[in-house]
């Protein structure tokens, strides 16, 4: 994939993805990685679009793979989650360009697709979850991983709202799953090791505790610059402090409240 969209940069220049903006990658993730990911799967929804198949049936199909991976996580079967994961996340990835190449796009597609996103989200780290319920340490990784990539995704539809134009950063959707999709396929190379204890897979916990920190990280980060941009906003909007004049003894209008002229154009 990667070697394919080399050759057709080289020869045609990088496409135009007005979807993915301007920098699509992060700090941790190369913008040219998801450029070509993305890039991919023009073929296959232009194949889906003359098939006729419905944006809705891939949403659906996308969160029936994903949700069919938690029993698998939960049983330790890591490897064949993974690959339901990415064949949901494919999925996921084709029902908006079905839809944008289709003519079907629809505010109401969008409902769905973003709703639908937030159990997938959740489906492998509940899996993951019970596969570690045996210490509360090790429970408490995918939860709060859960926790923190629903907090950036909130933050992010919360800015869209009011109109917010946030960077980029890390661990946006796309991000999270690829680390997530490593870590299960990796963990497996290590059932357990000996500064682990009875830790099992300590691979695939690391990686889900890394994205829980860094995406706790970024969730936070991105709150505090939406509640910014929203404060100075509000602090624009207000009306300031007026002058109201009453006449005084000597027939000179004063300020109400003990407050001296200013020079500043009212």
């Amino acid at each position: 994939m990667l070697g394919a969209y080399a050759v057709r940069v080289a020869r045609h220049g990088r496409p135009a993805m007005p979807r993915l903006g301007d920098s699509p990658g992060s700090a941790l993730l190369p913008g040219s990685v998801v450029e070509a990911v993305y890039w991919s799967f023009h073929a296959p929804a232009r194949a889906l679009v003359r098939l006729g198949v419905s944006p809705d049936t891939l949403t659906y199909l996308s969160l029936a793979l994903s949700l069919a991976c938690a029993p698998l996580l939960a049983s330790g079967r890591f490897r064949a989650g993974a690959a339901l994961l990415v064949a949901g996340a494919a999925l996921d990835a084709l029902d908006g360009m079905v839809a944008r190449a289709g003519g079907r796009a629809s505010r109401a597609g969008a409902v769905l697709d973003s709703c639908v996103d937030r159990l997938s989200d959740a489906a492998p780290l509940i899996g993951l979850a019970l596969f570690y319920r045996e210490r509360a340490a090790w429970l408490a990784v995918p939860l709060v991983a859960m926790v923190a990539s629903s907090l950036v995704s909130y933050a992010r539809a919360k800015a869209d709202i009011y109109r917010i134009s946030l960077p980029n950063g890390l661990m946006r959707r796309h991000e999270r799953l690829a680390y997530l999709v490593a870590a299960l396929f990796f963990g497996p190379a290590v059932p357990a090791a000996r500064w682990t204890g009875a830790l099992p897979f300590p691979i695939t916990i690391a990686g889900v505790a890394f994205v829980a920190c860094v995406a706790l990280a970024a969730g936070l980060r991105l709150v505090q610059r939406t509640r910014a941009c929203l404060a100075a906003a509000d602090a624009a909007e207000l009306p300031g402090p007026r002058a109201t004049a009453r006449g005084g003894s000597d027939g000179r209008p004063r300020l109400l409240g003990g407050g001296k002229p200013s020079s500043a154009p009212l």
